[in-house]
C-alpha cells in the first residue's frame, strides 16, 4: 500500500501552497507490521513541524512588513538564521530583519519580530512540558521520556531543571492586589499547613532543608501551594497570590490550621496583613492525649499499685472531652491534679517510681504544649459538626504528594533551595492541573 502525505496552507492573504510530506510504502502482510511505527511517525511529525513553522514564517514576516500605525511598508534591512526549539524537533528558520519606519519614535535601526515572539528562542509547549515530566520524575528519566515519544531534539537533565526553574519563577510572579469582583469566594477560606524535611546538598552544611506545603480551601475549590522559604524571592507574596487564585478578598480574615510550628502561621500573617486566625490542628492534640492515657495506663499496671485507680484514670479518660469540646481550662486542672498524684507515689519501689515519672513527663508535655497554644485552642466538636476541617491531615497528603513522591529520601537526592524551591512551585501547579500545555497560551 503507498501512502503520500500533502500539506496545503493559505496565508492570511489567500495565497495556498502546497508541499508533499512524503511518499512511502506500507506492507499489508501480517499483523505484527499494521500501523505506523514510532520512528516513521516521530519523522512524520517533525517534517509537518517544519512545513507549519516555514509557512508561518513567512506569514508573520509579511504581516510585521506594514507599519500599524502609519500603513507603510517598512523596508528589510537583511535576514539572520535562527535556531527555534520546539515540541516536535529542533530547526533553522530564515527571519527577516526590518527597518523601524519613520513614524516610530526612539532611535532608528531595526526589528526582528521573530525576537519579540520567542525571547528564548523556544516555543511555549516545550519548557511547559519539560517542566511537569520534571516535576513528576527525575530531570534524567523526564529527557528520556520526552526523546523516546517525540521528535524533539537531544534533551539534557540540566535543560530540564533550567527550564523548571523558569517555569517556576513564571507561576510566582506577583499579580496585582486583590479587588472585590464576581470572582471573590463567598465561603471561608481555610489553609491547612504542614512543613516537609528534604535532604539537603552537602556545600550548604546542614542536613535538611524545611519546605512548607498545605492546601488552601475554600467551599468546593481547593489550591495545592509548596515554597522554600529560605530560596523563595518573597514567600509572603507568593502565598497571597495563591490566595487571590482562589477567591479571597483581601479583606476577609483566613482560618490556618496547623500543627503548633509558629513559623507556618506567621508566614501567613504576613500575606495577609495579619487577617488570620490560627487553629492548632486537633491530631496533634489527640496524640498527646493518647500518650498520657497510655502512661497512666502503665502506671496503673505495675505490680502492687498503692493508690486508688479511679483517681488517675477518670481525669485521664475525661481529657479529650474536655478538649474536643473546647474546656481547655479543666483539662489543665485536671492535668494539674494527675501530676500532682503521680508526684505523690515518688517514695513508692522502684517499679512504680519510674511508671509515675513517665506519667508526669507525658502529662507535663501535653500541658506545655496546651499552654504555649492556647490562643490557638478552640471548639473542635462544634466545627467538626459545621463540617470545618480541624485537622492538617490533606496537608500532610500534600506533604506526601509534593516533598517526599519527588524529593523524599527513596530518590536518593540532596537538594540546594533554589531546586527544592522550583520543584515544589512546579509540583503543586502540576497536581492542580495548572502546568498542563493545554492550559499554554499560543503566541500570535
Amino acid at each position: 500500500m503507498d501512502v503520500r502525505i500533502i500539506v496545503e496552507t493559505t496565508a492570511d492573504t489567500g495565497n495556498k501552497r502546497t508541499h508533499e510530506l512524503r511518499r512511502f510504502s506500507l506492507s499489508s502482510r501480517g499483523h505484527g507490521d499494521m500501523g505506523l511505527k514510532l520512528e516513521d511517525a516521530k519523522d512524520i511529525l517533525g517534517q509537518l513541524q517544519k512545513a507549519v513553522l516555514n509557512a508561518q514564517v513567512e506569514n508573520i514576516s509579511q504581516a510585521h512588513r506594514r507599519c500599524t500605525d502609519c500603513g507603510c511598508t517598512r523596508r528589510l534591512h537583511d535576514y539572520r538564521t535562527k535556531v527555534l526549539d520546539t515540541l516536535l524537533g529542533r530547526f533553522r528558520v530564515r527571519v527577516p530583519r526590518l527597518h523601524t519606519c519613520s513614524c516610530e519614535k526612539g532611535e532608528r535601526g531595526s526589528i526582528s519580530p521573530f525576537s519579540q515572539l520567542f525571547p528564548n528562542r523556544a516555543t511555549q509547549e516545550l519548557p511547559r512540558l519539560q517542566a511537569e515530566l520534571g516535576a513528576r520524575h527525575s530531570f534524567r528519566e523526564a529527557a528520556r521520556i520526552l526523546e523516546t515519544f517525540l521528535p524533539c531534539a537531544a534533551q539534557h537533565n540540566t535543560t530540564v531543571r533550567n527550564r523548571l526553574g523558569r517555569v517556576a519563577e513564571e507561576i510566582t510572579e506577583p499579580e496585582p492586589e486583590p479587588v472585590e469582583n464576581n470572582a471573590t469566594t463567598s465561603h471561608p477560606v481555610t489553609v491547612l499547613v504542614d512543613g516537609a524535611h528534604i535532604r539537603c546538598r552537602p556545600e550548604y552544611q546542614k542536613r535538611h532543608l524545611d519546605v512548607v506545603v498545605g492546601k488552601i480551601e475554600a467551599g468546593n475549590m481547593c489550591r495545592r501551594f509548596g515554597l522554600a522559604p529560605q530560596a523563595a524571592a518573597s514567600p509572603t507574596t507568593q502565598l497571597r497570590h495563591e490566595l487571590v487564585a482562589l477567591g479571597w478578598n483581601g479583606r476577609r480574615s483566613v482560618t490556618v490550621i496547623s500543627d503548633g510550628e509558629a513559623a507556618l502561621p506567621n508566614l501567613f500573617r504576613g500575606a495577609t496583613d495579619g487577617k488570620v486566625r490560627h487553629i492548632l490542628d486537633w491530631w496533634h492534640i489527640s496524640m498527646r492525649v493518647q500518650h498520657v492515657e497510655n502512661a497512666i495506663k502503665g502506671l496503673l499496671q505495675t505490680e502492687d499499685f498503692p493508690g486508688v485507680p479511679v483517681i488517675f484514670r477518670k481525669p485521664a479518660e475525661t481529657l479529650r472531652w474536655y478538649l474536643w469540646h473546647g474546656k481547655v481550662q479543666t483539662a489543665g486542672t485536671d492535668l494539674q491534679w494527675l501530676i500532682a498524684d503521680c508526684a505523690s507515689l515518688s517514695k513508692q519501689d522502684h517499679a512504680v517510681r519510674d511508671a509515675a515519672s513517665r506519667a508526669i513527663a507525658r502529662c507535663n508535655d501535653l500541658y506545655c504544649y496546651l499552654a504555649n497554644n492556647m490562643d490557638s485552642l478552640t471548639n473542635y466538636g462544634r466545627r467538626y459538626r459545621k463540617g470545618l476541617p480541624i485537622s492538617t491531615s490533606r496537608a500532610e497528603g500534600c506533604v506526601d504528594d509534593i516533598g517526599n513522591a519527588r524529593m523524599g529520601k527513596h530518590r536518593r537526592m540532596r537538594w540546594s533551595p533554589r531546586g527544592a524551591h522550583n520543584v515544589a512551585v512546579a509540583r503543586a501547579a502540576v497536581l492542580d492541573g495548572h502546568l498542563s500545555i493545554s492550559n499554554t497560551k499560543r503566541a500570535a
